[in-house]
């Protein structure tokens, strides 16, 4: 398990803590809890912490709660030592508090805490750092956060400091609804159209040209896995296993790349049960504040969550899920595996675009997984200007796999061509999914091969382990398209492969590779967002992304648009080489 980070550690102080060691002598309990809490063992210290009845004890146990982001029961225990006679312990826990609301997402309250520290007549250290955290947040918020704080802060001057603080952000009409709304708060109707004057004549600054905030220092992003757990004789058992070993790698490269950010994994366990999944993405909505979810590997859960990702407007990304049915409507879900449509519409692409066929014949099965690829193939291809000689989608099972009734049509013959009318065919995709796709396979290319064709074939990723016959192989060029594969320069990839060799003592597979990419992908989005409101849009537009097994590339979508075309044919690869892009 990744080691625990404490939100916002870059900004807490131990100033408070020093000064109360100096000003009398611990008990032995007491010290020992701290030294616990000092080297990030916040449950062991917490329990030693509770079973002593000091105000510093209550401090620590508050700060331990937070540590360890249950942020509600942090909050009462810091209240409690908030109230306390003694300066340092005061300070240190509204500060600490600032700090909580601020992870459970309550900017208002946050500043509201900050704002009574500063001003406490005492002039400490922390109080510096409670000024810049109050600076740092106020450029971090998005304009319906400030927005909200501005309505929801109990302190009038923290709303008019949110307000400036937003003018050299926003446009001038936005900006004067935010001074027309600070302005709303004060009773007194001379001093109230004096501080919208002071505000709107204010000189603005210039312009900020980042399109997303800084997040303050020491910024710690919650993320929330749900992945299915089994049993360790399972076959499946590796699967998930793997996957999260994968995440826990990307979030320690992260975390020791980025001094001031940091990520912390909350894991829950789910299973093919949709409701039992979905009570897992509420948990660390609710308790965890998750920013972002990654997970869960089944297809029907993976339809829960999404719902729940667009209730909650938390972005959800699902590493295997490649259901056509996930993401309709939903603008919060995200699927790394391409969809079949997917695979349908960039195999047309290779098939016009890279290999310049223009007439194209499509056969795939009644109601199965290819034929959304079928369509999407059949769809883009036209697009592109290609005309479908013939589109054949029927149940095959029911005619006994018998072929030759629709493989006629491709017939090398020109005098049966001529005399049937039938239209000479270029290429043919054959999107074959499932427990008949070998036979469909072998059938069709059987048929192909008597007729001595020159057909283009192309196929789905069941065609990846097609046995092919020397004719077949020498002669016939065949592509099919493939979700996964290396893509990360060697040099990297072996880093990468070493580390994950050291850390879990096991070789990296596919499934280990993919959820590095997945997090890869999130924690680089994570980077350019900087808060979490705008993770949506960076997943969206992000820049290609090129992972040890996954190439990622949404192109304004939120479902991958990245397969790989891989040659199977010795001809195919002739021309192609290994054909991975």
């Amino acid at each position: 398990m990744m080691k625990r980070l404490i939100l916002f550690s870059a900004l807490i102080t131990f100033t408070a803590t020093l000064a109360i060691a100096q000003q009398e002598t611990e008990s032995p309990d007491f010290e020992t809890a701290l030294e616990l809490y000092e080297s990030e063992q916040y449950e062991e210290a917490l329990e030693i912490f509770k079973k002593i009845d000091e105000e510093k004890a209550i401090l620590f146990a508050g700060k331990s709660y937070f540590a360890l982001a249950n942020y509600f029961t942090a909050n009462d225990y810091l209240k409690e030592a908030a109230s306390s006679s003694d300066r340092n312990i005061r300070q240190e826990a509204k500060y600490t508090l600032a700090l909580s609301y601020f992870g459970m997402k309550s900017f208002a309250k946050s500043l509201d805490q900050l704002h009574e520290l500063i001003t406490d007549e005492s002039r400490t250290g922390i109080q510096v750092d409670a000024n810049r955290f109050k600076r740092q947040l106020q450029q971090y918020l998005t304009l319906e956060q400030r927005f909200r704080a501005v309505q929801q802060s109990e302190y009038q001057q923290v709303g008019i400091e949110l307000v400036q603080s937003a003018k050299d952000r926003v446009d001038e009409e936005t900006y004067r609804v935010l001074v027309n709304e600070i302005a709303k708060t004060e009773r007194d109707s001379t001093y109230r159209e004096q501080l919208r004057r002071e505000l709107l004549d204010q000189e603005g600054m210039q312009q900020i040209i980042s399109q997303y905030p800084t997040p303050p220092q020491g910024m710690v992003y919650n993320i929330g896995v749900i992945l299915p757990t089994f049993d360790e004789r399972a076959s499946e058992f590796t699967i998930p296993r793997n996957l999260y070993f994968g995440i826990t790698l990307a979030a320690e490269e992260f975390n020791s790349r980025n001094p001031n950010k940091k990520v912390r994994l909350h894991f829950k366990p789910s299973s093919e049960d949709a409701d039992s999944t979905a009570a897992a993405f509420t948990e660390l909505v609710w308790s965890n504040h998750v920013d972002a979810v990654i997970g869960p590997l089944f297809s029907d859960p993976a339809v829960r969550m999404a719902e729940l990702a667009e209730e909650y407007q938390v972005p959800m990304l699902a590493p295997l899920a490649n259901s056509d049915d996930i993401n309709l409507g939903y603008n919060y879900t995200f699927q790394l595996n391409p969809t079949f449509e997917v695979h349908g519409r960039q195999m047309a692409r290779h098939a016009v675009q890279e290999l310049g066929l223009d007439t194209l014949a499509v056969i795939t099965q009644t109601d199965a997984l290819g034929t959304s690829s079928a369509h999407g193939f059949r769809h883009e291809a036209e697009r592109l200007g290609a005309h479908i000689s013939y589109y054949i989608e029927e149940d095959f099972a029911s005619m006994g796999f018998d072929l030759s009734e629709f493989t006629k049509f491709f017939t090398t013959d020109q005098a049966e061509i001529d005399s049937l009318n039938y239209t000479p065919s270029q290429g043919i995709y054959a999107p074959f999914t499932g427990r008949p796709a070998n036979t469909l396979i072998n059938l069709l290319m059987t048929d192909l091969e008597v007729m001595n064709t020159d057909m283009v074939v192309l196929g789905s990723e069941e065609w990846e382990s097609a046995n092919l016959t020397g004719w077949v192989d020498r002669n016939v060029d065949i592509y099919y398209s493939q979700a996964f594969g290396a893509t990360a320069d060697t040099t990297e990839a072996q880093f990468v492969e070493e580390d994950f060799v050291v850390r879990f003592g096991l070789e990296p597979d596919q499934f280990a590779k993919i959820g590095f990419d997945v997090a890869g992908y999130l924690f680089r989005s994570l980077e350019t967002a900087g808060n979490p409101r705008y993770l949506q849009q960076v997943l969206r537009q992000g820049r290609d992304y090129d992972g040890l097994g996954l190439r990622i590339n949404f192109d304004g979508k939120r479902v991958n648009q990245h397969v790989f075309i891989r040659p199977l044919s010795q001809s195919a690869r002739e021309k192609f080489g290994d054909g991975l892009n």
